[in-house]
């Protein structure tokens, strides 16, 4: 008779498994205006907390004298943040006049 064998988990006892969250977002072109507001404010703030990181990130780096091809392209990665972040402030902006107009 064979021996049955159990073959255990590579992460070992005890291991969480993450499980992703999945969001649901309406298609901007079905958004009302204060939606779409609301949903440009929320990207633009992850962005800029998401620029933020990486700068930390990239300062922490930097201050150990440690640069990498991956510096690079965080540094890269900064300036079209900074584009997007300008970017999306200028939709604000208009969307924002377009609420006071009549």
């Amino acid at each position: 008779m064979a021996r049955a064998t159990r073959r255990s988990s590579s992460h070992g006892p005890g291991r969480n498994h993450a499980q992703a969250t999945v969001f649901y977002r309406k298609p901007f072109d079905m958004m009302t205006p204060e939606e779409g507001q609301r949903w440009l404010e929320g990207l633009r703030d992850q962005l800029v907390r998401k620029q933020q990181r990486e700068r930390a990130y990239l300062d922490r780096r930097a201050a150990r004298g440690t640069h990498t091809p991956t510096d690079d392209a965080y540094e890269a990665d900064q300036i079209l943040e900074s584009e997007l972040i300008s970017l999306l402030d200028r939709l604000l902006e208009e969307a924002r006049k377009g609420e006071h107009e009549p």
